[in-house]
C-alpha cells in the first residue's frame, strides 16, 4: 500500500510618487474572510489560462491540462490511493465518509482547503495519466463525482461550498476532464461555476475587487472553454474588464494590505491581460491592464528588502522578492493604500530600508499596523520586523497575536481598543538626500495620536515619536528581527543593547521605560516571528512605557 503525500504546486519609481486618497467605495472598515492561497499554490494558479496563440506543445501529452506537477510516486492500478494531508490521519480514495466532507477532522482552513477544493487529487491525476494508470485514474474521477454526491451544495458558505473551494473544486474538475473527457463530471462542475456566478462570489458588487475574484474568473474561462459553456466565460470576461481599473492603486499597490499579496495580485492579474487581450472588444482594456501590472511589480520591487526577499507586511512570508531596474533611490509614497517606503540604493546591501503603514482600515490580508507600524534594515540586518504569517485559522490564539497591534513596531494607549474605520493620515512629509521625516495622526485607539518617525541614512538610525496627549499611560511595542540578543540593560532602564550574528551592535534608547523584554512566550503570547507560515522563531520584543504626553525611541546601528 502506497501513501501519497498531498501536494501543492511549488512556484513560485523613482522619487516620490503621490497618489490620490482612497476611493470611498474602497474603504470599508469590513474586514473580508481571508483566503489561504499559498504562495507555493501561485504556479498552478498561472496555469489556469494560457492563450492559444502563446502555447507550446510539449513532449509530456498531460502537460495542456494544467494539472500541476505530477506526484513523485507512481500510482498503480488495482492498489489503494492513500493520501495524508500534512500531519492528519489518512484516507483513502473511493472510501471516504460522506460526514466527512461536510465535518473534516482538521479545523485548520487550509487543510480543509485542500480536502474539499479536491486540490490532493491533482499531482495524483496526472502522474496516473503520465503513466498510462486509468484504473486510478477513472478511481480519482469517481471520488470528484461523489464528492457532489454526498455533499451537496447547501447554498451557502459551508461544508466546503464558499467560493474558495468551489473554484479550486473546478479546477481540479477542469484538469480531471482535461486528462479524461469523463462527462459525469460535468454536473458537478456545473454546480461549483454556479457558486462563482452567484452571490458567493468574491468581488462587485458585494465585496471589493479580490484576488480571490479573480482567481474565480479565471477558473470560469478555463472550464468554460473546455465545456464550452460561453455564459461561463464571457461572464468571466466581462467581470475582469470591469474590476481591472479597481485592482491597484494610481501608485501599483493593491488594496489587500500585505507584501506577499502584492506578487500574487500582479501575477495573477497579468494572466488575467492575457486573456483579456485573447477575448474580443478587450483589447484596450487588457492594454491599459499591462501598464497598471507594469506598476504593481515595479511596487513589489520596492517591497523587496536589500536581501533579495520581500519586507513582511501582513499576510506575508520571507519569500523571494523582486530587485526590479530601478536606479534612482528614494521615496515611494502611496496615501491610497498607506504605505511609504525608503531606501538610499538599489544595489547595496548595506543600504538603509525602511516601510511605515498608515491609512485606510484592515481589510483582506492587512494586520493593525496602521498607527504608523514601522520596519528597518540597514547595514545588511534586519532590525525592526513585522510578525508575518502563522495560520489563518481565526479561532487560534496566534492568530489573534499576529494581527493585533502589539504583535507590530507600534503605540497603543493603555486599555486602548481599535475603532472601526478610523484612519491614519499623513500629515507631514520631509525627504531630504541623508534623512526622511514623516508625521502621522489619527484617532484609532479613540484618543489623539501623533507619530513622528526619522530614518537617519548616515548614522543608521531610526528614531520615533508617540504622543498621547489625552492618555495617561500608553506603550511602544518594537519587534526585532531573530538573530539579535541582548547584551545589556534592563527593564525599568532606558538603554537597551543588542548584539547579532553578523557583528553589529544595535544601541536602543528611549525617553520613557522598557516595561518588558520579552521572548518566546507562549501565555500571553509576545516575542515570536513568523519566517513562513506555520513556523515560529523566537525574537525579542521590547516594550516601552510612558506617562508623559511623548517620549522618543531611538534604534541606531554600528
Amino acid at each position: 500500500m502506497r501513501i501519497f503525500q498531498a501536494l501543492v504546486t511549488a512556484v513560485l519609481a523613482a522619487g516620490v510618487v503621490l497618489a490620490d486618497p482612497l476611493p470611498a467605495s474602497a474603504d470599508d472598515p469590513h474586514v473580508l474572510p481571508l483566503d489561504p492561497v499559498t504562495f507555493e499554490e501561485l504556479g498552478a494558479i498561472l496555469q489556469l489560462y494560457v492563450p492559444p496563440t502563446h502555447s507550446v506543445q510539449a513532449a509530456d501529452p498531460t502537460a495542456s491540462a494544467r494539472c500541476g506537477p505530477a506526484a513523485p510516486e507512481p500510482v498503480p492500478d488495482g492498489e489503494p490511493i492513500v493520501v495524508t494531508i500534512g500531519s492528519a490521519e489518512p484516507f483513502t480514495v473511493g472510501k471516504i465518509d460522506a460526514a466527512t466532507w461536510r465535518n473534516p477532522p482538521v479545523k485548520d482552513p487550509s487543510w480543509r482547503l485542500n480536502f474539499q477544493g479536491l486540490m490532493w487529487m491533482r499531482p495524483l491525476a496526472r502522474r496516473a495519466a503520465q503513466d498510462g494508470q486509468s484504473q486510478s485514474l477513472a478511481a480519482l474521477v469517481a471520488q470528484a463525482v461523489d464528492f457532489h454526491r454526498d455533499d451537496p451544495d447547501p447554498e451557502t458558505s459551508t461544508s466546503g461550498w464558499d467560493e474558495g473551494s468551489a473554484l479550486r473544486r473546478l479546477e481540479t474538475e477542469s484538469c480531471l476532464y482535461s486528462l479524461t473527457q469523463a462527462v459525469e463530471l460535468i454536473p458537478g462542475m456545473t454546480d461549483d461555476a454556479a457558486v462563482l456566478l452567484g452571490s458567493r462570489y468574491y468581488g462587485p458588487p458585494n465585496s471589493p475587487v479580490h484576488n480571490h475574484g479573480l482567481m474565480a474568473n479565471l477558473q470560469l474561462v478555463r472550464a468554460g472553454d473546455l465545456l464550452g459553456m460561453s455564459l461561463w466565460t464571457d461572464t468571466a470576461v466581462e467581470r475582469m474588464a470591469a474590476e481591472a481599473p479597481l485592482a491597484f492603486s494610481r501608485a501599483g499597490l493593491a488594496y489587500e494590505q500585505s507584501s506577499g499579496y502584492q506578487g500574487v495580485n500582479a501575477a495573477l492579474w497579468e494572466r488575467a491581460a492575457a486573456v483579456l487581450g485573447d477575448s474580443p472588444g478587450t483589447v484596450a482594456t487588457a492594454d491599459e491592464l499591462m501598464k497598471t501590472v507594469a506598476k504593481a511589480w515595479v511596487a513589489y520591487s520596492w517591497e523587496t528588502e536589500p536581501d533579495g526577499k520581500i519586507v513582511q507586511i501582513g499576510d506575508s512570508e520571507e519569500q523571494p522578492g523582486q530587485v526590479g531596474t530601478l536606479t534612482t533611490p528614494r521615496v515611494l509614497r502611496d496615501d491610497q493604500t498607506g504605505h511609504v517606503i525608503g531606501r538610499w540604493s538599489w544595489t547595496d546591501p548595506l543600504t538603509s530600508y525602511y516601510t511605515i503603514r498608515y491609512g485606510p482600515p484592515r481589510r483582506a490580508h492587512g494586520h493593525e499596523d496602521r498607527a504608523g507600524g514601522v520596519t528597518w534594515t540597514t547595514m545588511g540586518t534586519r532590525v525592526l520586523v513585522g510578525p508575518g504569517k502563522f495560520t489563518y485559522d481565526k479561532e487560534s490564539p496566534w492568530y489573534v497575536w499576529m494581527i493585533s497591534p502589539t504583535s507590530h513596531n507600534v503605540a497603543v494607549p493603555d486599555k486602548g481598543t481599535v475603532r472601526l474605520g478610523q484612519t491614519a493620515k499623513l500629515t507631514a512629509a520631509k525627504v531630504q538626500a541623508p534623512a526622511h521625516a514623516w508625521t502621522f495622526t489619527d484617532t484609532i485607539y479613540n484618543t489623539p495620536h501623533t507619530r513622528n518617525i526619522n530614518v537617519n541614512r548616515d548614522t543608521r538610525r531610526i528614531r520615533v515619536s508617540d504622543s498621547f496627549p489625552k492618555s495617561a499611560l500608553w506603550r511602544q511595542h518594537w519587534h526585532l528581527a531573530p538573530g539579535w540578543t541582548q547584551t545589556s540593560g534592563k527593564v525599568n532602564g532606558t538603554t537597551l543593547t543588542f548584539g547579532h550574528p553578523s557583528g553589529r551592535k544595535l544601541t536602543v534608547t528611549t525617553t520613557g521605560r522598557v516595561s518588558g523584554i520579552l521572548e518566546a512566550q507562549t501565555n500571553p503570547i509576545n516575542g515570536w516571528h513568523f519566517p513562513t507560515a506555520g513556523v515560529m522563531t523566537p525574537g525579542p520584543q521590547i516594550v516601552v512605557r510612558s506617562y508623559r504626553r511623548s517620549s522618543i525611541t531611538t534604534f541606531t546601528v554600528k
